[in-house]
C-alpha cells in the first residue's frame, strides 16, 4: 500500500449547535466524530503542493469548529484534483497557466461511503508547473462560507449514519470479537459519538463485554508467560508479566497464588529482593468505568497499529 501523507487528525466538538444544547457531558476523543485531513499518494499530488494542500484542508477543518487531535480516524477529508487546462503564456519569460478543479470529500474509510462533497475551480500562473500548482492551492480561502456548509453537511450525514447503522455496527463488532479481533471490535464501538445517544450507550455497554473477553484472554497469556519465567527463575520477567494483570481479570486469583508461591520460594532461599504486590482497586472504584477506559486504550492502540489496511484509496481514486 502506498505511503499516506497524513497531516493531522481533527475532532468535531459539538459545543455550540446541537451538542451543547443536548446536555451531554464532555467525552474524550474516542467518543467524538473524528476527521483526518489526508492527501493520499493516489491523489497524484506530490511535494510542496501535497503539503500545501494538507495545510489548507487542516485550516478548513479548524476554522469550522474542529479541535483535538488523535492517532487514527474512521472519517477523513480527502481531495481530488483534475487539470482542466494547462497553457504556456506568450510572455517573457513564458509562464505556466493552470486551471484546476478541486473536489474535497468527507468519507468513511471503513465503509467507503462519501458523506459530503464540495468542488471549486482554482487558477495558478507561475514559471513552472509545480509553482503554478502551489499558487492555485494558495488561492483556496478556508474562511469562505462554502466550506462551512461542506463541513456541516458532513457532520449531519455522519450522525445520521450512526443513528441508522447502529445495529450493523454492533453486530460487526460482536462478530469481530467472536474472531478474537478485540482491538478492532472496541475501535468500532468506541468510535460512536455520544451525540448519537442511544447508540452510544448501547455500544458502551457492549464494549464492556468485549473488553472482558479481551482482558481474560490477555490475562491467560500473561499468567502463562509469568509461570514460564518462574520456571526459568527469571524474576524480572515474572514481575513484568504479573504487573499487567489487574483485579478485573478472571485469572487474577491465580496470579495472586503465583505471587505467594514465588515469594515463599524466594524467602526460603534467604533472599529479600522479591517484594512484588499485585495491583489493587479501592473499594469505591467504579469497575465498569475502569473497563470502559481500558477498552478505549485497547481501541486507541489498534487504531494506531492495526487500522492501516483500511487506508486503501483505490475505491475513490479509480483511475
Amino acid at each position: 500500500m502506498k505511503r499516506l501523507a497524513i497531516i493531522t487528525f481533527i475532532t468535531f466538538l459539538f459545543v455550540a449547535n446541537g451538542y451543547g444544547q443536548s446536555g451531554f457531558g464532555q467525552t474524550d476523543d474516542m467518543g467524538r466524530i473524528s476527521i483526518a485531513a489526508i492527501v493520499p499518494d493516489e491523489a497524484g499530488i506530490t511535494g510542496n503542493a501535497q503539503r500545501n494542500l494538507q495545510n489548507r484542508m487542516m485550516q478548513i477543518a479548524t476554522l469550522n469548529g474542529l479541535g483535538a487531535t488523535q492517532d487514527r480516524a474512521q472519517f477523513a477529508m480527502v481531495p481530488m484534483i483534475s487539470v482542466i487546462s494547462q497553457d504556456v503564456t506568450p510572455t517573457a519569460p513564458p509562464q505556466v497557466a493552470l486551471n484546476l478543479e478541486l473536489s474535497l470529500y468527507i468519507v468513511d474509510v471503513m465503509s467507503q461511503n462519501i458523506f459530503s462533497q464540495i468542488t471549486i475551480n482554482l487558477r495558478g500562473v507561475d514559471r513552472s508547473e509545480e509553482a503554478a500548482y502551489n499558487q492555485a492551492i494558495n488561492n483556496i480561502r478556508p474562511r469562505q462560507g462554502q466550506y462551512r456548509g461542506f463541513i456541516e453537511n458532513g457532520k449531519q450525514k455522519i450522525i445520521e449514519y450512526y443513528n441508522s447503522e447502529c445495529d450493523k455496527i454492533i453486530s460487526t463488532a460482536q462478530a469481530l470479537a467472536g474472531q478474537q479481533q478485540y482491538g478492532e471490535a472496541l475501535f468500532l464501538l468506541m468510535s460512536v459519538p455520544d451525540v448519537s445517544r442511544q447508540c452510544y450507550h448501547m455500544c458502551m455497554d457492549i464494549s464492556i463485554d468485549v473488553y472482558e473477553q479481551y482482558a481474560n484472554q490477555k490475562c491467560e497469556e500473561l499468567l502463562s508467560s509469568a509461570r514460564a519465567a518462574w520456571a526459568s527463575k527469571d524474576l524480572n520477567a515474572v514481575r513484568d508479566n504479573l504487573a499487567q494483570i489487574t483485579p478485573d481479570m478472571d485469572c487474577y486469583p491465580q496470579a495472586e497464588a503465583l505471587v505467594e508461591q514465588v515469594t515463599a520460594a524466594v524467602e526460603a532461599e534467604g533472599a529479600s529482593a522479591w517484594d512484588f504486590k499485585m495491583q489493587q482497586y479501592e473499594d469505591d472504584v467504579d469497575i465498569q468505568k475502569l473497563k470502559i477506559e481500558a477498552g478505549r486504550d485497547v481501541a486507541r492502540s489498534w487504531a494506531h497499529y492495526g487500522a492501516a489496511r483500511y487506508f486503501d484509496w483505490s475505491w475513490l481514486y479509480k483511475n
